[in-house]
């Protein structure tokens, strides 16, 4: 009786090939933990810049770590979904474009490239250098862009990473690891100095002028005009009702911002009473906080 070799010939091939779709999706989700154990590092960084401008802690605004994580893994989880299928799948969706029988051997080329070590060395230092760039458009994007500082930013990340990434890659048994750890390294190590320093710069803006912007309400920081109207209990000096800027609450008590005083008011939620304002109104009330800050003696 004749054997059919070829089944013996496939069974490791498809071995492999489970083993190394198996493999694929472990990296991604260790590297999507420490991209979240990364993004609460900056993210925290980045609240305590800003609100230390006002003189408070991110704990009292109610933004402490667990409140922080349980947002960063919130977005992990959806961009994890997203992605694991197109890791799986990624060699076909790189042959997209590529028409009739092309199409599988462009994709099987394609894979077999990225096994190499220098190839996945490449396209992860590539991959720092682009993290870089999209961090440093938060201190401008007109700047980035138009001077081509972006291109400096790219290749900075690019080159110091390549010889990190190759000596990681060398171990056989850990190198997917210590690659990971290596790419969060240095995109955390960017961001806190990159996002730090433009936090820093916005919170004593906003102490300073009462104007607020999108990358503070980006980041988890719910800073809003508000007016309060205080209740007079005994042991407090009583208060008019007067513009100012909502920190955040912990514990049952608000963080207010009087900007015309330059101080911060603490205040059981029970003795003051907040009120915000949408479309026109929230636009005047953000003018009445504006010219508070502007009669600062």
């Amino acid at each position: 009786m004749g054997h059919d070799h070829s089944l013996d010939q496939d069974a490791p091939e498809s071995n492999g090939s489970s083993m190394g779709l198996r493999d694929a999706i472990q990296s991604v989700v260790t590297v999507l933990g420490l991209l979240g154990v990364v993004l609460t590092a900056v993210e925290y960084w980045a609240v305590d810049r800003y609100l230390a401008q006002f003189g408070v802690t991110p704990e009292e605004a109610g933004l402490d770590t667990t409140v922080l994580l349980i947002r960063v893994a919130t977005v992990l989880v959806v961009f994890g979904v997203l992605f694991i299928p197109a890791v799986m799948f990624w060699p076909g969706v790189l042959a997209l474009g590529v028409e009739g029988g092309l199409r599988q051997r462009v994709a099987h080329r394609v894979a077999r490239a990225l096994r190499r070590p220098a190839s996945r060395t490449s396209l992860l230092s590539a991959a720092v250098g682009f993290c870089w760039v999209l961090m440093s458009l938060v201190e401008g994007a007109a700047h980035v862009l138009a001077e081509g500082t972006w291109v400096i930013v790219w290749l900075s990340g690019f080159l110091l990473s390549v010889p990190v990434l190759h000596l990681a890659g060398k171990s056989k048994r850990m190198g997917a690891v210590l690659r990971a750890c290596i790419v969060a390294l240095f995109i955390t190590a960017f961001a806190l100095w990159t996002v730090g320093d433009v936090m820093e710069e916005r919170g004593a803006r906003a102490a300073r002028d009462g104007r607020l912007g999108f990358l503070e309400y980006a980041l988890g920081i719910r800073t809003q005009y508000v007016r309060a109207d205080f209740v007079d209990t005994d042991g407090l000096a009583p208060r008019e009702e007067e513009p100012m800027l909502y920190l955040g609450q912990s514990g049952g008590v608000y963080i207010l911002f009087d900007c015309a005083a330059s101080e911060v008011v603490r205040r059981p939620a029970a003795q003051v009473q907040l009120t915000s304002g949408v479309g026109e109104e929230g636009d005047r009330l953000a003018a009445e906080v504006v010219r508070s800050c502007a009669r600062r003696e």
